[in-house]
């Protein structure tokens, strides 16, 4: 009994915290600390109300250059399945993907999702269905309605 009042305390003063909207006009649900990282890696998370969970994993140079829409910006990213945790698609030890912001270019979550970071941050982006490759899914690689998640890491704004 102690852990699920617990739990129902913590979920009520999660929602219980003021709704802001961002810069791209999306509803935040919240903006909390990561419980699931290690203690010497703070995390920030943004939880948008369309289902996008945005988490700050690393901070690359205070002063690196931001990405930002219409700029060409060039990633290192794992992508995975959320539900099965099954690798789809990977750049990493390859050339950076490189694409144009907030053109359309890739799917919507990483439009928004890689928006605003600077050079050498990392952040993981949980995809909802509706902002990734919907039901149609992709390649026989994504099934179709499927949560993806993706550790993106910006290496180059141009």
């Amino acid at each position: 009994k102690k852990k699920k009042k617990k739990k129902t305390q913590e979920s009520e003063g999660l929602a219980s915290k003021e709704q802001t909207v961002s810069a791209s006009g999306q509803k935040v649900v919240s903006t909390v600390p990561a419980e699931k990282q290690e203690k010497d890696k703070p995390s920030q998370v943004r939880t948008y109300g369309n289902g996008l969970v945005i988490e700050e994993i690393a901070m690359g140079k205070p002063n690196g250059k931001r990405a930002s829409k219409g700029s060409q910006v060039s990633v290192c990213y794992i992508g995975k399945l959320q539900k099965s945790g099954k690798i789809f698609d990977s750049n990493v030890g390859g050339r950076p993907f490189k694409f144009r912001l907030g053109v359309g270019q890739v799917i919507p979550g990483w439009d928004v999702g890689v928006e605003g970071m600077r050079v050498g941050d990392k952040r993981r982006l949980t995809i909802p269905p509706k902002m990734g490759y919907g039901a149609k899914g992709a390649g026989g690689q994504i099934p179709p309605n499927a949560w993806l998640v993706f550790d993106v890491e910006l290496i180059n704004v141009n």
